[in-house]
């Protein structure tokens, strides 16, 4: 396997996004990291997850904290998967006035915690802002090591 940060790295971020915020942000982070390959949820193959060395998941958090219908299939899917290997990192969108904040995150983290090289979680209010882009640069920079 190539070492983090070498030229031939890949990394596959992977969003899932309503209302936008969400794909605004994986665009931010993808952007940051050139060597990254961004897909919406439900176009990625997970069978191809093997041809990475990292992977980023990105997910809006829906009702009280919950995974959304398409986020909850992936997470299923993941997590049946060996990805004890994989580089992982999770990022979300959320809205701080409910009591589970980025609760979507949360459950993704939990999981590639227990399942592969959790890196790094970054949770943003709604839609990131100029002062959010040193956080999204530290979350990206832990993928060019």
């Amino acid at each position: 396997m190539p070492a983090m940060g070498s030229m031939s790295c890949k990394i596959a971020i992977v969003y899932h996004s309503a209302g936008g915020n969400t794909k605004a942000l994986a665009e931010a982070i993808a952007a940051l990291l050139p060597e990254a390959f961004l897909y919406r949820m439900n176009e990625f193959d997970l069978r191809t997850l093997p041809d990475y060395d990292a992977l980023i998941v990105g997910t809006y958090t829906w009702g009280n904290g919950e995974l959304p219908a398409k986020s909850a299939a992936f997470y299923k899917e993941l997590e049946q998967l060996p990805i004890a290997r994989l580089k992982t990192g999770v990022f979300g969108t959320g809205e701080t006035n409910y009591n589970h904040f980025c609760g979507a995150v949360d459950h993704f983290r939990d999981m590639l915690f227990a399942k592969s090289q959790l890196l790094v979680t970054l949770k943003i209010e709604q839609m990131y802002q100029e002062s959010d882009l040193h956080r999204l640069q530290k979350f990206a920079s832990l993928f060019q090591n």
